[in-house]
């Protein structure tokens, strides 16, 4: 998970929201955001997995944009590896950022990243015994305009962890690339205890194994800031920490998908509350609809797959699934 100082520790101060600490699952989730998400059900019952039915997941004006993204670098190996990462679709286009190892679009209204895309592989995820973590130091990111910056003194007596969206361990095999997870661009205030240093890494972790059990997987992590009512209205509520009003969100995605060895498209798809969760809740009780998470956060995630080239879904067969091999 991310890297932890004890100087930022603290009591966690949570924003209002409907989640109880280790109760966030779909049930919940439906029923909290209902109102706020469409979705369909699989006919023959609302207990069954809910699919998107009918969603054009590939579009030539997407391909187009997608594609219009400059290259930050014009050697070769850069762009292929950009082009590696990226394979199943940019979610947004505005203010993306290229590292090496991974890609991140950036929101200079909540002074942190939007989405954080990566192509995990047995490379870098194994590690190479040059590559030391305590060398890697939270830096503020200087492509971004001072005005939309955020710094370590944001986070510092705030409660929060420093979280990282691209995880320092997914990029253990070179020291530059993992010194680029800690550049506060990838960061977000995310709760400590019960969560970045529990929850949060154990989700961490599943991406890393489905990686190696299917040879690679794609991995895109993102903060949502989702509604909440209050009386008869509703709220997007969240916290600000900082002379630079960073903010805190809500709730965290993470979206993995593989191509499997035997045709087709393994996903899992999650949203994990920014609190606390107790250690004896399942990550598998916060799986979600990949379509909820998109229509929190406001763009489509992978949609060069389309819905029926996918064979498992969160642990289920995928009934519309197509063999097109």
């Amino acid at each position: 998970s991310s890297g932890i100082n004890a100087e930022y520790g603290g009591v966690v101060e949570y924003a209002s929201r409907p989640s109880t600490p280790g109760s966030f699952s779909w049930k919940e989730f439906k029923s909290n955001y209902s109102s706020f998400f469409s979705y369909s059900d699989e006919p023959g019952g609302a207990s069954k997995w809910p699919y998107v039915q009918g969603r054009v997941s590939i579009t030539a004006k997407a391909k187009a944009l997608s594609e219009s993204v400059p290259d930050v670098d014009h050697d070769q190996n850069a762009i292929t590896r950009r082009n590696e990462i990226m394979k199943y679709g940019y979610p947004s286009l505005d203010n993306v950022k290229m590292f090496n190892d991974h890609i991140l679009a950036y929101s200079n209204v909540h002074k942190g990243p939007l989405w954080v895309c990566e192509h995990l592989t047995d490379y870098n995820i194994n590690l190479n015994q040059s590559v030391n973590r305590s060398q890697s130091k939270f830096t503020h990111d200087d492509s971004v305009s001072p005005l939309f910056r955020c710094y370590n003194s944001d986070f510092l007596g705030s409660g929060f962890d420093r979280g990282h969206l691209a995880a320092a361990a997914n990029h253990r095999h070179s020291q530059l690339a993992m010194n680029d997870t800690f550049y506060l661009s990838n960061i977000c205030p995310q709760t400590g205890k019960g969560l970045n240093r529990s929850k949060w890494n154990e989700l961490e972790k599943r991406a890393r194994a489905l990686a190696r059990k299917h040879g690679s997987a794609h991995v895109l992590t993102g903060p949502l800031y989702l509604p909440t009512v209050i009386g008869n209205e509703k709220f997007v509520k969240y916290k600000l920490i900082g002379d630079n009003n960073v903010a805190v969100p809500t709730h965290f995605f993470k979206v993995i998908v593989a191509k499997t060895k035997k045709g087709g498209f393994m996903l899992e798809s999650y949203v994990m509350p920014n609190e606390e969760i107790r250690d004896d809740i399942p990550i598998s009780s916060y799986l979600v609809p990949k379509n909820a998470i998109e229509k929190g956060a406001g763009f489509m995630i992978f949609d060069y797959i389309a819905d029926s080239q996918y064979c498992l879904i969160n642990g289920h067969p995928n009934p519309d699934f197509i063999d097109i091999k």
